[in-house]
């Protein structure tokens, strides 16, 4: 099973892609590709150093590398490790963001009580518990659960999105924008961005264009709990 002959961990410099060596390039690169298929492009954009159990040859490597270029990966770049909360020059800015921005690339779990803020763009490889909440200038990517608040586009960055592995957020802020989610809303076994859309903040699974997808509308904060789902290609009716 891919899950055996590739592992996928995150750390502070990015991605490490644990390779299987007792396998050939053939099944590495078929559980790889399984792998990134499985995240539908969470992974876009994201540093990343190969990892193997065996050394490769120069062709191995390149080929496996290509395959995650292909798939919207960036090679990392060789640094000292930098100081949680600093600046991660290999990592691009969300489609739609504004330019500019630096990117923190963060790896703690953010329990109830506590709170992490940033100036640009926050990646989180960890999870937000419910109770906690993490808030940023620009946007917000949880590679773990959010249960608490995000806070993505503070104060006026209305481009801003929050996209999580697991989307059960007690509230989401974009910009000047609030809402809540309903108290018993199902868990989705994949990722899922929040934005700004005709001016209310929405969920929909990451990867599809706009009003592609089914979408789930989020409350006003202080708004009744529910939660409404479309089928593929119809957008959630929000009215009563």
């Amino acid at each position: 099973m891919s899950q055996d002959i590739i592992t996928i961990k995150g750390t502070r410099k990015g991605l490490v892609i644990l390779l299987d060596g007792n396998r050939d390039l053939a099944e590495l690169k078929g559980a790889l590709a399984a792998k990134f298929a499985a995240a539908r492009g969470f992974f876009q954009g994201a540093p990343f150093i190969l990892s193997p159990s065996r050394p490769l040859s120069s062709s191995e490597a390149a080929e496996l590398e290509e395959l995650c270029r292909h798939h919207g990966l960036v090679p990392a770049r060789t640094q000292e490790q930098p100081a949680p909360g600093t600046p991660f020059p290999a990592f691009s800015p969300a489609k739609g963001a504004p330019d500019g921005l630096p990117t923190a690339l963060v790896e703690r779990t953010i329990r109830s009580g506590q709170e992490l803020a940033v100036e640009g763009h926050l990646v989180l490889l960890g999870n937000v518990h419910r109770g906690a909440a993490v808030r940023a200038g620009g946007s917000i990517f949880i590679l773990g659960t959010l249960r608490g608040v995000a806070h993505a586009g503070y104060p006026e960055d209305e481009g801003a999105v929050v996209l999580a592995w697991r989307m059960q957020p007690s509230q989401i802020r974009i910009a000047g924008a609030v809402a809540r989610a309903p108290g018993k809303a199902e868990e989705r076994p994949y990722p899922e961005v929040a934005r700004l859309h005709g001016g209310r903040i929405v969920i929909e699974p990451y990867g599809t264009p706009p009003g592609e997808a089914a979408v789930s509308f989020l409350l006003p904060a202080g708004g009744r709990s529910r939660r409404r789902g479309g089928g593929p290609g119809r957008r959630a009716r929000s009215g009563s």
